[in-house]
């Protein structure tokens, strides 16, 4: 086993290691994210045994190993450990620290809802749809494309662009008339899908009926159902999208951006979902400028 950062041999502390550790322990219970913590490790000029700069990841598993205040994987300490890098109850103290800030990043994660997904963004590289992803657990919520991978933006940066033109275009002449029009077509469309959902079991059954007369080999039965399946679970998807941009108080609203600082976030993605086709997300290719990196493909009345 290597030697473990900030003792020189099992039970002997490292005299420049150790209490470099201990004010990065400090820095923590003070409030300072293990982030910052490992950035200011390194500024210290601290390496690991190897001869690496530490990373978040590295400085975590440390810092959580019982080892470092002589305990064993039970927490019993261990005979012979001469001395410590952390004291038992100091190291208990920082697992605690650590447990609840799991609890509240998974809390934090949970919190956002996001406003493009649902294969409202696309990737323009690929046309894959874009879905929630984080880069790690302290990093803030963002769309990734879920095809190709390459392309991500923050979530709060593209939702804020979508809307503030969403609302533009709201106040635009005619714009009223022009939204009142989209929910009639996306009234018919939702009207529409409820009848192919509702007839998907006679459609089976008269599968199973061709299939019971010799009528279609076994293959073609199975891929049939298969398909048929899978057209109600998509029809299905669509519906529900569909019904989020439905009774809309278009007609009502005055104050757009008082609406939209009010409105649930079922109502924002709703008009936004009635407004817009699609979202369209470039590479950054060296701007963060949604301006430089986003399409909007607005939605057009059939009639």
């Amino acid at each position: 086993m290597g030697r473990l950062s900030g003792y020189v041999r099992t039970g002997v502390t490292h005299p420049e290691e150790a209490p470099l550790l201990r004010e990065a322990v400090t820095l923590l219970f003070d409030g300072e994210t293990e982030a910052e913590a490992t950035r200011w490790l390194t500024g210290q000029g601290m390496l690991t045994p190897r001869g690496n700069a530490f990373r978040r990841e590295v400085l975590h598993r440390l810092l959580a190993n019982p080892r470092l205040a002589g305990l064993d994987e039970s927490g019993e300490p261990i005979e012979g450990w001469d001395a410590r890098v952390l004291e038992p109850e100091v190291f208990h103290r920082l697992q605690k620290l650590f447990e609840e800030r799991s609890q509240k990043r998974s809390k934090s994660r949970d919190a956002h809802v996001y406003l493009l997904t649902g294969g409202c963004a696309l990737c323009d590289e690929c046309a894959h749809p874009m879905v929630g992803s984080r880069v790690h657990a302290e990093a803030p919520p963002s769309y990734k494309c879920n095809g190709c991978g390459k392309t991500r933006i923050n979530a709060d940066r593209l939702e804020d662009f979508v809307a503030e033109h969403v609302l533009a275009e709201l106040f635009k002449p005619g714009a009223r008339q022009r939204l009142e029009k989209l929910e009639c077509d996306i009234e018919a469309e939702v009207a529409r899908l409820k009848e192919h959902i509702e007839g998907a079991a006679e459609r089976e059954a008269s599968i199973g009926d061709l299939y019971g007369r010799g009528l279609m080999v076994k293959a073609a039965f199975l891929a049939a159902q298969k398909a048929s399946k899978e057209d109600v679970r998509v029809s299905k998807l669509r519906l529900k999208q569909l019904e989020q941009m439905t009774d809309l108080p278009i007609g009502d609203v005055h104050d757009l951006v008082a609406w939209w600082r009010t409105a649930s976030h079922a109502a924002k993605k709703g008009l936004v979902l009635l407004e817009v086709e699609h979202v369209r997300v470039g590479r950054a290719q060296g701007s963060q400028d949604p301006e430089k990196r986003v399409l909007i493909d607005w939605r057009q009345p059939t009639s």
